[in-house]
């Protein structure tokens, strides 16, 4: 009778601890992430931003939505005078850093004038230039003053907002930084997750951080693993190993048809400023004559490429600006595919000597088809008359520094809401991406009309400077738009709250059981 009451008393036992477990015993599934991404999503302490801003590690003052048009983040609103000379942000309420200190006016100038004092400086996700005059325009000062943060601008700055957007009003505590501006441990944001471990090239481990000023995260832990194989990826996701893939081409395009005829997993799409770019080497020949970069767009099935190989996640590109950009883009801007055409320029220009080099990196491989891509190019190159010849580099940086390639395909977003990025990082005249890949691309209207619209407040009169601009660019040809992206992502059905914004940021924070 003793040892059948024990029995009974341990049963019991066992059932009350079980129902005051908790939700974490309860649903440990509740409690714990795991996604993966085709790239390693932390840098390390030598980058300026330590991880990238899908981890909701940190936050800037400004973010985006999925139209790309800035929305308040760490800054709940701001205000523009002096003809677009100065610009003031206010403050959230009441948020702490994962450190527990006050997040301030002050810990925000401090950011910004870090990067100022470090830049230039390279970074995995978004490099710091000289002078950081695409993130701020020409700055005189930022300080702050009764508890908000202003900008004096030495000349106008039509969207300071948008420029902040994302990276560039990156804020994290002072203290997480030394004297030098490097990282001297680990980063300290405000978002609602801080970094727990990092294996590089591997995978990092989030906590939800006690002290975020909104709503708790639903997961008290999320590990996000770097897979850059795309076929790994969803033999992870449908072995249960992981419950989600998030970043830019999470899916690759074929991929998303089968993935979301599994009533087991949620694939969401939306309109990325991701756009597939065909970067030409007009420092040197085939391609410093005209014709044959016109006869290299000419010989391009642009449908064909964004219908079947990007499996229709991708539209057909024409100006330089893709949709997303709303108003600045040119939709009167078409492209045609005249492989006739073609020919006839290659004809009157020479055929080239010597096979061009077509250029991919073998990590976009993992998130695009552009093995496939390439080939189709070089196919289609040799219908026009022009030999071909398809490169896998892994440095794909030097190699274009080096000047050894012809065309480079790869694709392009910018760091926050703004074009100017574009324009003035990649094509003008002094662009560091125009000088160092050997670009060649010179003209002094273009150079100044993407001045004058930095500095132009008038939406209208910005709107049309920008398409004088794609206009410009659609008959130059340095870097022709092969495709605007779309970005899939997929979580399990378990997964909700799945959000994605215009730059392919996933919220983590909303992300519930």
């Amino acid at each position: 009778m003793r040892r059948r009451a024990a029995i009974m008393l341990v049963a019991l036992l066992g059932l009350v601890l079980a129902g005051c477990g908790g939700q974490e015993a309860a649903d440990p599934e509740g409690a714990q992430l795991t996604l993966a991404a085709p790239r390693d999503l932390v840098a390390g302490p030598e980058d300026p931003y330590y991880t990238h801003q899908t981890l909701r590690v940190w936050e800037p003052l400004v973010s985006v939505d999925d139209k790309l048009r800035p929305v308040p983040a760490l800054a709940a609103a701001w205000d523009v005078a002096d003809e677009g000379r100065r610009w003031t942000f206010t403050l959230r309420d009441g948020v702490k850093f994962s450190d527990g200190t006050t997040l301030t006016a002050e810990s925000v100038v401090a950011n910004i004038k870090r990067f100022l004092r470090i830049a230039p400086r390279q970074s995995a996700f978004f490099s710091l230039d000289a002078g950081m005059e695409a993130a701020y325009g020409k700055l005189g000062d930022v300080r702050a003053e009764n508890g908000k943060v202003t900008f004096v601008l030495d000349q106008p700055v039509a969207d300071l907002p948008s420029r902040l957007a994302g990276f560039y009003s990156m804020v994290q505590s002072p203290k997480a930084f030394t004297a030098s501006g490097d990282f001297g441990g680990k980063p300290v944001g405000t978002g609602p997750y801080t970094l727990v471990s990092w294996v590089k090239g591997q995978q990092a481990e989030l906590a939800a951080n006690p002290h975020y000023y909104g709503a708790a995260p639903a997961y008290k832990k999320i590990v996000v693993k770097v897979i850059p194989d795309a076929n790994a990826r969803v033999a992870a996701l449908r072995a249960g190993e992981v419950d989600g893939l998030i970043d830019k081409g999470a899916l690759l395009p074929g991929q998303v048809a089968a993935v979301a005829a599994d009533s087991g997993f949620r694939v969401v799409r939306s309109p990325s400023v991701l756009t597939h770019y065909l970067t030409f080497n007009a420092s040197r020949k085939p391609f410093s004559d005209a014709r044959l970069r016109e006869a290299a767009d000419l010989a391009i099935d642009r449908q064909a490429i964004a219908g079947k190989l990007l499996a229709g996640t991708a539209t057909a590109g024409a100006g330089f600006l893709s949709p997303v950009f709303g108003d600045l883009a040119d939709p009167g801007i078409t492209t045609a595919y005249d492989p006739g055409k073609a020919r006839e320029l290659v004809t009157a220009a020479g055929t080239p000597t010597a096979p061009v080099s077509i250029l991919i990196s073998s990590a976009e491989t993992g998130q695009f088809p552009y093995t496939d891509i390439a080939e189709v190019l070089r196919a289609a190159l040799e219908k026009a008359g022009i030999p071909a010849k398809v490169t896998v580099a892994e440095a794909t940086k030097s190699v274009m520094e080096a000047g050894d390639y012809d065309i480079f395909l790869s694709a392009y977003s910018v760091p926050n809401g703004d074009a100017d990025y574009l324009f003035r990082r990649f094509l003008r005249s002094d662009a560091s991406w125009n000088v160092e890949r050997r670009l060649g691309y010179r003209n002094a209207e273009f150079d100044k009309l993407v001045d004058q619209a930095a500095v132009q407040t008038d939406p209208a009169g910005r709107r049309d400077l920008y398409r004088r601009v794609q206009r410009l660019l659609a008959t130059d040809r340095p870097m022709i738009p092969l495709a605007y992206q779309d970005n899939p992502i997929v979580t399990t059905s378990k997964v909700g709250g799945v959000t994605q914004n215009a730059a392919y940021v996933v919220d983590l924070g909303k992300l519930a059981p």
